[in-house]
């Protein structure tokens, strides 16, 4: 019994569809990709926006979150492997190398549409 259940499963697995497409799979890495999203700073479809204002030398300046959009994949890469140093307020996510493809492929598509 258990024998013919293994050989079900493994059939299964190895000609059944996909739970979810690439797709699918990128945005919800752009969105929650290590509880911290993509989208919180960068919105929709990773444009220049202003995140918030400070204050330096009593002006109000604002910090602006940079375009992803136009990176080079080795320029989207670094970013997102680099260590991050006290001051910065982009997140280190610890994502694979086929994470950071599928967020990159994802950006690129997201701003064909």
């Amino acid at each position: 019994m258990k024998l013919r259940f293994l050989f079900f499963l493994s059939f299964s697995l190895a000609f059944g569809d996909d739970f979810i497409t690439l797709k699918e799979y990128a945005k919800m890495l752009y969105e929650n990709p290590r509880g911290i999203s993509c989208k919180e700073c960068h919105g929709d479809n990773g444009k220049e926006q202003i995140l918030g204002y400070y204050t330096q030398k009593d002006k109000q300046v604002p910090f602006v979150v940079p375009d992803i959009r136009k990176l080079s994949f080795k320029e989207f890469e670094a970013s997102l492997k680099e260590v991050k140093d006290s001051k910065s307020i982009m997140p280190t996510y610890s994502l694979t190398t086929n994470e950071i493809i599928a967020l990159y492929n994802y950006i690129k598509e997201i701003n064909k549409e």
